[in-house]
């Protein structure tokens, strides 16, 4: 059985008939089942398992606030705690690798994924009024990662700011739509995870339904686990900010 998200509604919470006259946006179908939360209204990144940043991979429970690399604050009306990431150049974690700033949870927490599963992410982000498109090959803020290698599934902006469901294990990619800089926007993705036919990446933005339907294999082995925040090339040298709020998983 599924719910749906009625308070979900377009950029200016309404959408315009072809006569000027105003039609609420259709709920969007999310599960009936809340599997893991992620919206950080506990005030710190608690709700998560490990954190990776400059300088830190560790427990999410035990990072403190300070640096400029993730903190708990203030993001607008609506956003009372929500999470602010912060790449900047050379933000490397102690492991290696390419700059980041993320959190992630799996099968302890309830964010794993395995072959044959259905979820439904909803969450909000807000990219910086700043916010230069990416320069370098990948800029990924949320990504289902599997084992080592590049991600069987991920969310990329490309060097226009465009939002693409990518899988770049076989280089397929499946355009959402621009970013929206500087303000809050509201997504719902629908996944079906497979490492064969059945995959399927669906996703509405502001209550609106996208045409983009990403069908390539999104898993690469027995399972996933999540991760949210920034993760990019090392080539792009220009500090970037997003927020993140509201995260909730939901199956059928």
């Amino acid at each position: 059985m599924l719910r749906t998200l009625t308070t979900v509604f377009a950029t200016a919470g309404l959408l315009l008939g072809s006569v000027g006259s105003v039609l609420a946006v259709p709920p969007v179908p999310v599960g009936s089942k809340v599997v893991f939360t992620g919206d950080y209204d506990t005030g710190d990144f608690g709700q998560w398992g490990t954190c990776q940043w400059r300088g830190y991979n560790s427990s999410c429970k035990n990072w403190k606030q300070g640096p400029h690399m993730a903190r708990i604050t203030d993001g607008g009306t609506g956003h009372a705690t929500a999470a602010r990431f912060e790449v900047r150049d050379g933000d490397v974690p102690p492991f290696g690798g390419g700059e980041r700033s993320e959190v992630s949870a799996g099968d302890s927490l309830g964010a794993g994924v395995k072959e044959g599963d259905e979820r439904w992410y909803e969450f909000s982000w807000r990219f910086d009024e700043n916010f230069a498109n990416p320069r370098g090959d990948w800029f990924i803020p949320m990504q289902w990662h599997s084992g080592s290698g590049s991600p069987p599934l991920a969310l990329e902006v490309d060097k226009r700011g465009v939002l693409h469901f990518a899988n770049n294990r076989v280089n397929t990619r499946t355009e959402i739509g621009p970013i929206q800089k500087g303000v809050w926007v509201d997504y719902v993705l629908h996944i079906k995870f497979s490492q064969g036919s059945q995959a399927l990446a669906e996703s509405w933005v502001n209550g609106l339904k996208q045409p983009g339907v990403h069908r390539a294999s999104n898993l690469a082995d027995d399972g996933s686990y999540l991760k949210m925040g920034i993760y990019r090339d090392g080539d792009d040298s220009a500090t970037a900010i997003l927020w993140q709020d509201g995260l909730r998983v939901t199956a059928p």
